[in-house]
């Protein structure tokens, strides 16, 4: 018999322009059971869009949302979340999917902590700007690394350009992750986390990338397409 594939939710607060960029990939979306929001939010209608269902947990506390999600995957049986949430699990569900709460943060952990990792690099002036993939532990930003993105910062590119960089490189890690986690790569031992076979040659990506999705992936930046919804909200 073979191995049941994956099944993942994205967990959604916002914007949900990740989301909406890499529900375009069709091994993507084929994995993707349904998107949970804790509110109201743009994400929602971006996932519909893509076909995938939605549901609102819209209640008063965290505790509560966490309660409820806790029930939804274990109802569900979803393997995995790619979180985009903006509040902190409870350590209730941190416990029970253990290992499995995937967040994507727009900087090099454990630098720049917190809601705008981004800007607050910038605003440091950093000279290297990054992103970090972790599973979720104990402490908001301080989870076990899987994969990091990295690119310097040039003095001479308009903040929205930079912040494009990282957007690009969230979706690419993204797609990566999620294709070593289908191929059985990614292992836990303590707080290392490791994947099988992969390769350290390229300066941007730790580990390098692999997924030919994620190498040829190509988003428009600001300056050349307009028309992109969500660059200045991404989330």
């Amino acid at each position: 018999m073979s191995k049941k594939s994956p099944r993942f939710i994205f967990v959604v607060s916002t914007a949900g322009s990740i989301m909406n960029q890499v529900l375009e990939i069709a091994s993507i979306r084929e994995v993707i059971h349904s998107v949970v929001a804790d509110q109201q939010c743009p994400a929602i209608e971006k996932a519909r869009k893509h076909g995938i269902p939605v549901t609102v947990f819209d209640v008063a506390t965290n505790d509560e949302f966490c309660d409820e999600l806790c029930k939804y995957m274990d109802r569900h049986d979803i393997d995995y979340v790619l979180s985009f949430y903006t509040n902190f699990y409870t350590g209730k569900i941190r416990e029970k999917f253990k290992d499995r709460i995937i967040n994507f943060h727009p900087s090099l952990l454990p630098a720049f902590k917190g809601m705008d990792g981004f800007g607050d690099g910038i605003a440091y002036q950093t000279k290297i700007i990054g992103t970090t993939v972790e599973l979720i532990k104990d402490v908001m930003d301080e989870g076990k690394v899987v994969m990091q993105s990295a690119c310097a910062v040039d003095p001479g590119q308009a903040k929205e350009t930079m912040r494009h960089r990282i957007f690009v490189q969230q979706c690419k890690t993204l797609i990566q992750v999620v294709q070593w986690i289908k191929e059985d790569r990614l292992t836990v031992h303590g707080n290392n986390v490791s994947i099988k076979g992969a390769f350290y040659q390229d300066i941007e990506f730790s580990p390098s990338l692999e997924s030919k999705e994620a190498i040829n992936l190509e988003i428009p930046g600001p300056a050349s397409h307009a028309s992109i919804t969500g660059l200045k909200a991404l989330a």
